[in-house]
């Protein structure tokens, strides 16, 4: 099988290759974008037969998809709102702001203003019956900042192996909204999977969250040859 492109609506976009990668690039989640998500989800499990692993799997890639999509919405936010995204002070206060006024309608409106300005997230099935390879890409660079909150929220992660614990001890924390990355951590440890085999990768324009699921010893990981890990 050849590479096939097709858009689903104006707001994705699907590429099939090979008959192993499936790709789809979207700039808002919407009901839609969160359908095809599942589908995508339900059928590569079906086809390497772990159906069990597609509410866990699905939860991942959705908060990943989202955290996407709102990384290159809040960029837009702070560009027309004059905010330095370097600077400590106008970023808490951008980011506070952002946050309260963050609605449905503000995430399409963003999402359009998103698709104007090249801005994509783009979700990518490498799979076999050796093992999955997911990635979720947002091509907008992470500051000095976010990226101290990616790690603090990831080793923050490695110490639960429970969610309910989890939300216990983290209840009154003013960013709950942003946890998702260590319950991703949790929900991994709570099927057996590594949490070791999911990254986030800070490139010079773009971030990549990558989760890899082995389903035989025979997987082989990418993880080696990544360079600049979070």
């Amino acid at each position: 099988m050849g590479q096939e492109i097709r858009d689903i609506s104006d707001n994705i976009r699907l590429t099939v290759e090979n008959g192993k990668i499936l790709s789809l690039k979207t700039h808002r989640i919407t009901r839609s974008v969160e359908e095809h998500i599942q589908q995508a989800i339900e059928l590569i499990l079906d086809k390497v037969t772990y159906p069990t692993l597609v509410p866990t799997v699905y939860t991942i890639v959705k908060e990943l998809s989202i955290n996407a999509c709102k990384a290159n919405q809040k960029r837009i936010y702070f560009e027309e709102k004059g905010y330095d995204l370097e600077n400590f002070t106008e970023y808490k206060k951008g980011i506070s702001e952002y946050r309260k006024l963050f609605s449905e309608a503000m995430a399409e409106e963003y999402g359009h203003k998103s698709k104007k300005k090249g801005f994509f997230c783009l979700i990518t099935f490498d799979y076999s019956m050796d093992g999955i390879r997911i990635e979720v890409t947002n091509n907008t660079p992470v500051t000095a900042e976010e990226e101290r909150s990616l790690r603090e929220k990831l080793e923050k992660g490695m110490q639960y192996a429970d969610i309910a614990q989890f939300y216990l001890d983290n209840e009154d924390n003013s960013e709950g909204a942003g946890l998702g990355l260590a319950l991703i951590l949790i929900m991994l440890k709570g099927e057996g999977i590594d949490p070791s085999y999911f990254r986030i990768l800070i490139r010079k324009d773009s971030t990549i969250a990558r989760l890899e699921i082995p389903l035989t010893p025979n997987f082989k990981s990418v993880r080696d040859k990544d360079y600049s890990p979070a």
